[in-house]
């Protein structure tokens, strides 16, 4: 039978602590963080004009992000002194993507030319930007975890 001295069982607690306290440095995101709810607040800056309104989207997943005609939250949003703020309040944390654009003529959709580039002014959470289409879900996701937070998104 081997039996522990009293410096060896603080070495061991030791060890254990500084093994939990590596974790949570680490890995802070754990199931409990995303159990609360808070507040989120967007700007959404650098229109040219006041023309049209700033439709927004948040997206939940990936699967609705990718997709065309569905969105978790829509909003439509009043563009005054060329900026958009859209506020909700009791967000559950989570992972979400933001998608804007500014609908100047007010048909509900994002206009392009023949070739497909859009004629509107759009932005992506994270200022993402992709090539030959939307940014990424990698890119533009986004993890909610905290009692506010506010987030500034400049369209192009």
């Amino acid at each position: 039978m081997v039996t522990q001295t009293p410096q060896k069982k603080l070495q061991i607690s030791i060890i254990l602590f500084l093994c939990l306290v590596f974790n949570i440095l680490i890995f802070p995101q754990t199931v409990d963080s995303l159990s609360g709810y808070g507040r989120l607040v967007v700007i959404i800056k650098g229109f040219e004009n006041d023309n049209g309104d700033c439709r927004f989207a948040l997206d939940n997943s990936k699967s609705v992000y990718e997709s065309e005609d569905s969105v978790w939250i829509g909003k439509e949003l009043p563009i005054k002194n060329k900026e958009a703020v859209v506020t909700i309040d009791s967000l559950k944390y989570g992972v979400y993507a933001i998608r804007v654009y500014q609908d100047k003529n007010k048909n509900n959709k994002l206009d392009s030319d023949i070739l497909g580039i859009p004629t509107e002014n759009y932005g992506f959470s994270n200022n993402a930007s992709g090539w030959f289409g939307p940014p990424s879900w990698d890119k533009a996701k986004f993890i909610f975890n905290k009692p506010e937070l506010i987030m500034e998104i400049d369209i192009d």
